[in-house]
């Protein structure tokens, strides 16, 4: 306690006060060229008006059209805001937000080689932030965006967003304000996941999501298009490279578009880019729970970006505090490579790696007598992404991608009285990806790709052999023992085909997804077709639907040999949606889906005995002959970021179904009827921002157990379940999760730094939460494995 409370004496100690300055609105510094096909007929001075928001750091977004042109003039100087950049309005010294109107002109190629920028092509009709009259700035030639002003914090621009990305069904578009002061995140933007409709709260926020109702592995994460096992740090951890990579990161909790695959419910997605500096940067972070820091390094005139970063947790220092047993640690690093060659083709290089361990050591049992084990589990795995992309003169672009990486999974379970568990799997990765989108007519775009992936892994597996067919089980004391080396391959070939037609107030998606697959005994190929559609209803209401298919091939250590089926066929899942959004007043952005998520093939445990090929029986560890559902709706009020002021409530009402042995309808092991989050921040001057979190979600259901028997074959007791009851009567539930978060941050310079001190804090009133029961080694007496405690932390982050 004295540790804390010595830290925050410091940053009470830091914090300052500046004197007052006049106001000043908001200027453009760059803005890219938006230009139509050559002899695209367009009126004279023909331009767009939008209304957008300039954050403190000079990015623009929350854009929105006040002045309509064309639908498909509009969509293309909608996505070119996120390239604009401000100097950022300032009151009393100090940037400030600042919701403005904008002229945005556009103008058609001529039929020869691409122009350069054209004379004064942007203006600033009205500025209501400030009484100034408007600014016209002078001309910009269109290059790489310069870095934000010096003023800027130092947070990332990330985006949250489903619907814009063709083929997606929703959107939720959060500015990097909103993604880093959510409390309860540490500043992370990735973490802001979950708090969104259709995810399910994560155990000890260890960073994996039940989306729609489908399983942790069924969510695939990504970055610039390529998985990674894990883009989460165990245990509140951030993601697994540093924000200030990160460029945009895509939420899909349904229906993701045709460029993704082989994943059977939703998709995390990262795209990255080089740090927006014109100079060289050091940047740093540290709190009490993980310290990093990050340097930038431009080149060649600022064509070319250098960028190394690195982090490292120190949670094995602080967690023993709270929880006995229980050792989790992480750390990532990231060298980064950026070259713009001319003004429409660029490439990067992206060199980066992670590593996480937890350990557990903890009672199994209560009482004297209780049973003690220790788990162990760690992943590592380094990846490196090579990047071109090239603007084409009809607003159209290539982009070709390619990555290798290696990884490495490990696993120890280790129980008093019982051989230890173990299992090891390293492995190689190689992917190729090619896409191209293309402007085929005034309403039509057509995007073509190919997704290539070859994974060769290397598995170790020590594990307890079960009783053959007709056999006795040894002895507890003098088990048999399978130690099993096996090298597993998975390839895949996928081709797709999307189209996206604007005409009037429809925009239409659809397109199919051919993958060949070979893995294991299979060989298969799956066809994946999707459609997605949204229609504009009045001025600000829009309907979207969407359906389609969605495969997955089954996890590594299900296709071994004698503990899993090398001819378990890939899952499968049907979704559809339809949903309502729309913007009210006092900028409220309201929208409501519901959804329906219908699974097939997936893999369960299996006792059967099967005819083996050589016509000898064998025992069937699993069975891919399992269905199950997922249904519900999902609600989301939001308060756009305006004047330092923003938040939100979602809420997911659903049931997660599989349907087992004799037709009977369970609940999924991590079904949560009800999931319920509000999020609140609010700027109260230039210096100071708080804000709060609460989360309310329904417990995890459980089987309950009636009794136990002596089982002197294991010299150990084995629980007696209730039996299933069509009503539901065998399952109870744990206790209602809720937990309260708080964040207050303070920004101060001093001298060349420019800094931001923040406090947050998790579980601010100490809800006595469950996660699991634990029994006593007979079942006559339980207790709760507790969640999370109050888990407070205070750092500082800056840039010089």
């Amino acid at each position: 306690m004295s540790l804390r409370r010595g830290l925050v004496a410091l940053l009470l100690v830091l914090l300052g006060a500046t004197g007052a300055l006049a106001d000043t609105p908001p200027r453009l510094v760059f803005a890219p060229d938006v230009q139509l096909p050559a002899g695209d007929p367009l009126p004279q001075n023909a331009s767009v008006l939008l209304e957008l928001t300039v954050t403190e750091d000079g990015h623009a977004g929350d854009a929105r059209v006040v002045g309509s042109l064309r639908d498909d003039i509009d969509e293309r100087v909608l996505q070119a805001v996120g390239a604009m950049r401000f100097t950022p309005a300032q009151r009393e010294g100090a940037p400030v937000p600042a919701r403005i109107r904008f002229r945005f002109r556009v103008h058609a190629a001529p039929a020869e080689a691409p122009p350069a920028a054209p004379p004064a092509p942007f203006e600033l009709p009205e500025n209501p932030y400030t009484s100034a009259p408007a600014t016209r700035p002078a001309a910009q030639t269109p290059q790489a965006p310069p870095p934000a002003p010096d003023d800027a914090p130092t947070g990332a621009t990330v985006t949250v967003r489903g619907r814009r990305s063709p083929g997606a069904a929703t959107t939720v578009s959060l500015r990097a304000e909103e993604l880093t002061t959510v409390p309860g995140t540490f500043g992370e933007p990735t973490r802001v996941v979950a708090t969104l409709p259709g995810v399910a709260r994560s155990p000890f926020g260890l960073g994996v999501f039940v989306v729609r109702g489908a399983s942790f592995e069924n969510t695939g994460f990504f970055i610039d298009g390529f998985p990674v096992p894990n883009l989460y740090h165990f245990g509140l951890g951030p993601a697994v490279i540093s924000s200030r990579f990160v460029s945009e990161l895509n939420f899909y909790p349904g229906g993701y578009p045709l460029q993704y695959g082989r994943f059977s419910a939703g998709v995390i997605s990262l795209d990255t880019r080089a740090p927006p500096v014109e100079r060289p940067t050091l940047e740093f972070q540290f709190d009490l729970l993980r310290a990093g820091a990050l340097a930038a390094m431009p080149f060649d005139r600022g064509r070319g970006m250098l960028t190394v970063a690195a982090r490292r947790s120190y949670y094995e220092l602080l967690i023993p505090l709270f929880i006995e047993g229980v050792n989790i640690s992480f750390g990532d690093y990231q060298v980064r490579t950026d070259y713009r060659f001319t003004p429409r083709s660029r490439a990067s290089v992206f060199v980066f790696g992670s590593y996480d361990t937890f350990d557990r050591t903890a009672a199994t049992g209560v009482g004297e007598t209780a049973a003690e084990n220790q788990v162990g589990l760690g992943y590592t795995f380094h990846r490196v992404i090579s990047r071109y992309e090239h603007d084409l003169p009809s607003g159209g672009l290539v982009t070709v991608s390619g990555t290798v990486g290696w990884d490495r999974s490990a696993f120890v379970r280790s129980d008093p009285g019982q051989p230890d568990t173990a299992f090891e799997g390293t492995g190689w990765i190689l992917g190729e990806r090619l896409a191209l989108r293309y402007p085929t007519g005034r309403s039509l775009t057509t995007t073509v790709g190919l997704d290539a992936q070859a994974i060769a892994y290397d598995v170790n597996l020590r594990i307890p052999l079960p009783p053959s067919i007709g056999g006795i089980p040894a002895p507890a004391f003098s088990p048999d023992i399978l130690t099993l080396n096996a090298a597993l391959t998975q390839t895949g070939l996928a081709a797709y085909l999307e189209e996206t037609l604007r005409t009037g107030p429809l925009e239409l998606t659809s397109g199919v997804r051919v993958d060949l697959l070979n893995y294991g005994e299979v060989t298969t190929a799956i066809v994946d077709p999707r459609a997605v559609s949204r229609l504009r209803m009045a001025r600000d209401l829009f309907l979207v639907t969407s359906t389609g298919f969605f495969h997955q091939p089954p996890p590594f250590p299900q296709l071994m040999p004698r503990i899993g089926n090398p001819a378990l066929r890939p899952t499968r899942a049907w979704q559809s949606s339809v949903g309502v959004e729309a913007t009210l007043p006092y900028l409220i952005e309201t929208r409501v889906t519901g959804f329906y998520n219908r699974m097939y093939h997936l893999q369960r445990p299996s006792n059967a005995v099967i005819e083996a090929p050589n016509g000898n029986p064998r025992r069937e560890v699993l069975a891919d002959d399992g269905e199950g559902r997922a249904y519900g709706m999902e609600v989301m009020i939001r308060r756009r970021l305006e004047r330092g002021l923003y938040g939100w409530v979602s809420y997911t009402l659903s049931r997660s179904e599989r349907f087992v042995e004799g037709g009977a309808v369970v609940p999924f092991n991590f079904d949560q009827t009800h999931v319920l989050n509000f999020a609140l921040s609010w700027l109260i001057n230039a210096r100071w921002r708080i804000g709060a979190r609460f989360q309310l979600t329904t417990g995890n259901p459980q089987r309950r157990i009636q009794g136990a028997f002596y089982d002197s074959d294991t010299d150990r007791f084995r629980p007696e379940l209730v039996p299933r009851d069509p009503s539901g009567g065998e399952l109870e539930r744990l206790p209602t999760y809720h937990q309260l978060d708080v964040r207050v941050d303070y920004r101060f310079r001093l001298g060349p730094l420019r800094l931001t001190a923040y406090l947050d804090v998790i579980n601010a009133y100490f809800a006595q939460n469950s996660e699991a029961y634990l029994y006593q080694f007979d079942y006559l007496r339980r207790t709760t494995f507790p969640g999370l405690p109050i888990l407070p932390t205070i750092g500082i982050e800056g840039q010089l």
